[in-house]
Formats: C-alpha cells, structure tokens, sequence
C-alpha cells in the first residue's frame, strides 16, 4: 500500500519530494525509506530509527488509509510519528491557533474545514505521535536546527464524533519536540522531558 505525500500548491517552501528528503536527512540514509513487511504486506516507511516508524505528509489532510498505514505499523511493533507540514493550511486560515496555556508550552488550535475525523485521535495514545509543522524548515541542516517549528498534537475533539468528515475540529498541541533538532534526540532513545 502506497501512501501519497498531499500538497497545496498555493503555499510550499519546496516541492513535497524535497520537503519529505530534508526530514529525512535527520537519520543516516540505512533509515530513510526503510522497507518493513507484516504478514504478506509490506509498507515503506520513510524513516525507521529505533522503535520510531515516521511518516511524513505535506498538509493536514488526513485520508481513512491514514488509520490502515499506522495499524500496519502498530502490528510491526513500531511507535509511529506522523508528522504534517500544516505551513499552507496556517497560511490560507484553515489552521488557527486560539490561544496558549501554561506560558505557550501548549496551544489550542482551530481546524475550520477538516477532511476527517481527527476529533477520535488523541495522538498520544495507541503508540501514534501526530507532529504538525506550523512554521516553514529554516535553510541548513534539519538536524542542527534549534527553531521551534513543530508542535505535538496531545488532545483533539471534533464538533461531531459520529460523522467521518466533522464540521470542524479543535486540538491541543505542546511543545515537546519542538525543534527538529529535540525530534532527532527523542529518535535517538531520548525521553521527550530531556530533549528542552
């Protein structure tokens, strides 16, 4: 099963290809689409480090086979760590922060116009992180970058649980890792309290 990387046209740093190889590059290339087979399946994950699978998805757009890809990997033993460029949906109002809590180490955001119900996830839970890029990867190297960027997805409610496509949704996010470089650490054995 193939999973499509998504892009908006309207806002991109770079091409999705070149977005997905410069998270790649945070691991040596033996990790980067890294092959891993269950049964008589077998997904590509595009970073395989320790116990971390990673996949990463240009936008918030989240399609059913979003559940399969992680279940799949869930099944393989593996803690899988979606992580979404959201920059576009920032830019053009779909995504909208609506305030901070506990000094800014978490923040509440506003989904207008979801295209699944993201409101049944809690990322935390069933061994999936759900990072999302707020802001754009800064030039240089991903791995020496101290720019907070990312957000991890902790809560989320949908103003419908019922319905597979809600009206709208709202999430909360803190700051752990917020940097590529406190991503790398965490992949590398790191508990997320010692990557600030």
């Amino acid at each position: 099963m193939a999973f499509r990387l998504f892009q908006k046209k309207s806002f991109t740093q770079c091409d999705p290809e070149t977005w997905k190889r410069r998270w790649q590059s945070l691991v040596p290339p033996e990790c980067r689409d890294v092959p891993i087979t269950v049964g008589n399946e077998t997904m590509v994950a595009f970073v395989q480090v320790n116990q971390f699978v990673m996949m990463l998805q240009d936008g918030l757009l989240m399609e059913a086979s979003f559940f399969d890809v992680c279940s799949f990997f869930q099944k393989a033993g593996y803690h899988v760590i979606w992580l979404m460029r959201c920059t576009q949906d920032v830019a053009n109002g779909y995504l909208k922060p609506a305030g901070s809590l506990d000094g800014g180490t978490r923040q509440r955001w506003l989904w207008k116009s979801p295209t699944t119900n993201f409101g049944r996830w809690t990322s935390d839970n069933f061994h999936v992180t759900i990072l999302i890029q707020h802001r754009q990867l800064p030039e240089g190297d991903p791995a020496q970058c101290d720019e907070k960027i990312l957000q991890r997805v902790v809560w989320a409610q949908s103003d419908d649980a019922t319905r597979m496509v809600p009206g709208r949704t709202q999430f909360m996010t803190t700051d752990l890792p917020s940097t590529p470089k406190q991503l790398l650490a965490w992949l590398n054995g790191a508990t997320l309290a010692k990557t600030r």
